[in-house]
């Protein structure tokens, strides 16, 4: 009995930090990293800064869940604080011890890395706390989180200053396409889930952008950034080939540009479902580009 109920308290600590997101990130910085040199993705280095993104996406999404507790109530009643699977404190106190490892780490990898992972845990409980009075700029600050992994892989990947990393301007457009693909993506879903959330957060007196301004609008916006995302998955084939494969490259981000395009015009539960699949897919695109 004891074993069965170690198992599920850890399978509802996995929930609570969504795992999939915290692994998607996890390979993200590995991704980042192999712009910059692909034999050290999984130097120790590399490895340590990953993990300690891991684990500070995991407590964003665990304090967002404490935040976003009565929403959750309403809309996702199934999770794990508001099933009561988890107490409230408890799921807070965890959600700091995996800030602080999360940035404990990232000072073991450079000054950098530091840098970035104090400023998004930063953002992270402030996210937590006022997305849903702050509509537009709470999905920008999402944004700019999941686009910023990829930068904290590839200044993992440096051993030297600020000059190295400015010499190598081919491997930072990459980084920077990569980027801003993931940032359009992002936003567009969070606009997607605001959607399917709006009768919830109006229960709440929520102000996000498809209360704000309606769901055919939102809907529009939505569109617009994802075509934003897929005009920018195309940069690669305009740089010089001595850094990308673009082949494989290619025929995948084809297949994931399609899904972004198909999951448009599906329910909001779907479409943002879907948007994940298109983004594994397209990192794997960006992977296989990158592989030397």
């Amino acid at each position: 009995m004891k074993i069965d109920k170690i198992k599920e308290q850890i399978v509802t600590l996995l929930t609570l930090i969504r795992i999939r997101n915290c692994i998607m990130t996890f390979f993200g910085v590995l991704l980042g990293a192999s712009f910059i040199d692909f034999s050290n993705i999984f130097t120790f280095k590399i490895i340590l800064a990953g993990i300690a993104v891991f684990l500070i996406t995991g407590a964003g999404n665990t304090i967002n869940d404490y935040f976003d507790y009565e929403i959750d109530k309403i809309n996702k009643a199934y999770r794990p604080i508001p099933s009561n699977k988890i107490n409230r404190s408890d799921a807070l106190m965890f959600s700091f011890t995996l800030f602080f490892i999360g940035m404990g780490l990232s000072k073991y990898v450079n000054d950098y890395c530091l840098g970035i992972a104090v400023l998004n845990s930063i953002i992270l409980v402030l996210y937590g706390k006022y997305s849903k009075r702050l509509h537009l700029v709470s999905n920008l600050g999402v944004s700019y989180l999941v686009a910023s992994i990829f930068v904290f892989g590839a200044l993992a990947n440096f051993d030297s200053g600020i000059n190295e990393i400015i010499s190598e301007i081919g491997k930072l457009q990459l980084i920077a396409i990569i980027s801003a693909c993931a940032f359009f993506t992002t936003f567009s879903r969070e606009i997607v889930k605001d959607i399917e959330d709006i009768e919830g957060d109006k229960k709440e007196y929520s102000v996000t952008l498809p209360i704000k301004i309606g769901v055919k609008r939102s809907k529009n916006i939505a569109s617009i950034f994802i075509l934003a995302a897929i005009l920018f998955s195309a940069s690669p084939f305009f740089i010089p080939q001595e850094y990308f494969n673009l082949l494989p490259y290619g025929i995948f981000i084809l297949i994931a540009d399609l899904i972004f395009l198909i999951s448009l015009t599906m329910h909001p539960a779907i479409c943002q479902r879907l948007m994940i699949v298109g983004m594994i897919i397209a990192l794997l695109a960006f992977f296989l580009g990158g592989f030397p």
